[in-house]
């Protein structure tokens, strides 16, 4: 056999398939005092080793086996419970690397048991041991293995363990406390590790900083050194101290909105009213008032200011339409065209409002076919006019 086909079938039939450990009992240090995720294997020579010189380094240099990427998640739920997934890739650089670990996936299929024993053999040590420190019954369960080839954009062998951790995460009311059952876990080079919450959830705070981060994550790359009580991530519905879930939060900037809106609504009428009123009393008192003041021999312009006063076709204080922001379209065009004499440009109406031409021609046409306005060209330009106005 050559060495690439050599070094893949020990990096995998050897290390997944006889017994390999992802974790050590959780809170068992090593010589150096850290716990480590051991992603490499353990033949009975390497049993017998020096544990003092066993770390995941050094296990892979006197094995041969150096898996190039390991990728640990763990999905927290909202018990408390953890689904697993725990990525061994191996780099498939030529076609008998790919051909050795196409042989794992054969094994895999005919006898996956073949690896998840040892596997979980290895992690129902870690779980005890994780229930001794926390003080919180736990359980492994739903082991599953399954082999792929993947190319991202580089080809990689890639060995899946799935699981389900029980009770993984301390349940604090509204709260999930995340990563009391790996204190003092041990990253090497090759692995990372990810620590996820489930929706509706916010972070409220995390150590040691993480290496990333997102909306619903947490990511440490190593080589790290998590402390004794680290890593640790606590996460709650009403994020950072809302005291509000996000949906209730939701519900209530919503209901606020509503009542606002109902309110402006309700005022803009009464100043409406109290606008109609004064113009009443303008027109009866205000003009008659100026019409006796005008005395004199002059009495056109005392009947200028009484029609001056009454409102008259002006521009800004004889009118008492509503609010431009309630009116339709179609309203709108009308205010714009009487604002302008009855008669404007088409491309000037888009402008006003800021339609597209599609728009713009809707709301135009829609008139037009109600009669409240004609259309006609003046050279190359679309011109909307008002019946009366529309005489050339």
């Amino acid at each position: 056999m050559n060495e690439d086909r050599r070094r893949v079938a020990v990096a995998l039939a050897v290390v997944i398939g006889l017994s390999a450990l992802v974790f050590p009992a959780a809170g068992a240090p090593t010589a150096t005092g850290q716990m480590s995720a051991v992603t490499g294997p353990t033949t009975g020579d390497v049993a017998s080793t020096d544990r003092a010189q066993v770390g995941s380094d050094a296990l892979f240099a006197q094995t041969q086996v150096d898996p190039d990427v390991v990728v640990m998640r763990a999905d927290v739920t909202e018990s408390g419970d953890a689904v697993w997934t725990v990525d061994l890739r191996v780099r498939l650089a030529t076609e008998n690397e790919t051909a050795a670990f196409e042989s794992v996936q054969d094994d895999v299929e005919a006898n996956a048991s073949a690896f998840t024993d040892q596997f979980g053999a290895g992690m129902n040590r870690t779980v005890r041991s994780a229930a001794n420190a926390t003080g919180r019954d736990m359980a492994l369960a739903n082991l599953t293995v399954s082999a792929s080839i993947e190319q991202t954009p580089q080809r990689y062998g890639v060995l899946t363990y799935r699981f389900t951790w029980e009770n993984f995460a301390a349940v604090d009311g509204d709260r999930l406390r995340i990563g009391d059952a790996l204190s003092g876990f041990f990253l090497d080079s090759e692995s990372s590790l990810v620590l996820a919450w489930p929706d509706g959830y916010e972070r409220t705070s995390v150590t040691p900083p993480p290496d990333q981060s997102s909306a619903d994550s947490a990511t440490w790359n190593g080589r790290t050194s998590f402390g004794p009580d680290e890593p640790r991530l606590v996460v709650s519905t009403g994020g950072s101290g809302s005291g509000l879930p996000g949906t209730m939060l939701l519900a209530a900037v919503v209901a606020l909105a509503a009542l606002l809106a109902g309110g402006w609504l309700v005022a803009g009428r009464l100043r409406e009213d109290d606008g109609g009123e004064a113009l009443d009393e303008t027109a009866g008192g205000g003009g008659a008032a100026a019409a006796v003041d005008s005395g004199g021999p002059d009495a056109d312009t005392g009947d200028d200011v009484e029609e001056a006063d009454a409102g008259g076709d002006g521009d800004s204080g004889g009118r008492t339409e509503p609010p431009e922001e309630l009116l339709s379209n179609e309203e709108r065009v009308i205010r714009l065209l009487e604002d302008n004499g009855g008669r404007i440009k088409q491309q000037q109406i888009a402008a006003e409002y800021d339609w597209t031409d599609a728009k713009t021609s809707q709301v135009v046409g829609t008139l037009r076919d109600e009669d409240a306005v004609e259309t006609f060209r003046i050279g190359r330009e679309n011109v909307v006019a008002l019946p009366e106005e529309s005489d050339l």
